[in-house]
């Protein structure tokens, strides 16, 4: 009976022993992995490309069953993964190249082997090494849509596959201004929702450049009336700048923000890349709009 007694005591130390080792192996995994708060706007597929993942398998490390459904101010674990390996120094390494080759730090190379002057190290040495595979997020530039505007921007409630394109055209003239164009519309054109376009971004003349008015089509998320056919007005968009880009080119401002404007729409709306047109390209009548000088892809892809 002593006997079991022993083996069972000679067991349970074995087991605690394993359990222990897990935990300890996992501390690295555990210590990478990231939390993700989904801000207004971000897709799942946005937040995935951020971190170098897909989207399928951001929602399935979550346990999300419809990618479509993520909501604002929702928490997401980040799957981070860490492979640890053996290294030998060759002559010349330093802990910076060493570093920098698994994608890790010197300093966390020197912890992990309890270097404390770097320069000791010597050929032949063996390291231990925690190779990170979980990319950092990828540092995006400053907004430039000002967070005043981003928050009317995003105000509206917009029911699912509402909008279907988004069409960008130019006013014909360098002079108009929002008040201007809103009369022309309303009293000449017989509008009676007024301004055609649901934003207009300005050019610096009558209109500050780059500078995005929020129609109030928009806010009321109503048919545009810029295009010369009711169904495509009722599920399309309109965006125009101000200018005449048969004869200029938009100012870099007004570049700037029409692809901050699209990107923010087509995260908010869904709208594909392929149904971001030009007026004259997607207009069931003929018209130069907006102007031979206006290129839209190489706007969107700088």
């Amino acid at each position: 009976m002593l006997t079991n007694l022993a083996k069972g005591k000679k067991e349970t130390g074995r087991i605690l022993a394993i359990v222990v080792a897990a935990v300890l192996s996992l501390g690295p995994v555990l210590a990478q992995a990231a939390t993700h708060t989904v801000k207004r706007g971000e897709t799942l597929g946005v937040i995935a490309k951020k971190y170098g993942l897909t989207a399928s398998s951001l929602a399935a490390h979550n346990g999300i069953a419809n990618p479509n459904r993520v909501k604002v101010d929702q928490k997401l674990t980040i799957p981070a993964k860490t492979e640890t390996l053996s290294y030998t120094i060759s002559k010349g390494d330093t802990l910076s190249t060493i570093a920098k080759k698994y994608n890790t730090s010197a300093e966390s190379i020197a912890k992990a082997n309890g270097i404390r002057n770097p320069k000791t190290i010597k050929p032949g040495q063996k390291l231990k090494i925690t190779r990170g595979t979980t990319r950092k997020p990828a540092k995006t530039k400053p907004p430039a849509i000002a967070s005043s505007t981003l928050r009317e921007i995003n105000r509206p409630r917009i029911r699912s596959n509402r909008w279907k394109h988004i069409v960008v055209h130019h006013s014909a003239s360098s002079n108009n201004s929002i008040r201007g164009m809103e009369h022309y519309h309303r009293r000449v054109r017989r509008m009676e929702n007024g301004l055609a376009y649901h934003f207009v971004i300005g050019n610096g003349v009558k209109t500050t450049d780059g500078k995005i008015y929020i129609g109030d089509r928009w806010k009321r998320q109503i048919r545009g009336g810029h295009l010369a056919s009711t169904s495509l007005n009722e599920v399309a968009i309109g965006i125009c700048l101000v200018g005449n880009f048969e004869q200029t080119l938009p100012t870099s401002k007004q570049r700037t923000s029409l692809k901050a404007l699209v990107s923010q729409l087509r995260n908010r709306t869904g709208v594909p890349y392929s149904q971001v047109r030009t007026h004259r390209h997607i207009n069931p009548k003929p018209t130069i709009c907006p102007g031979r000088r206006f290129n839209l892809q190489s706007i969107l892809s700088t």
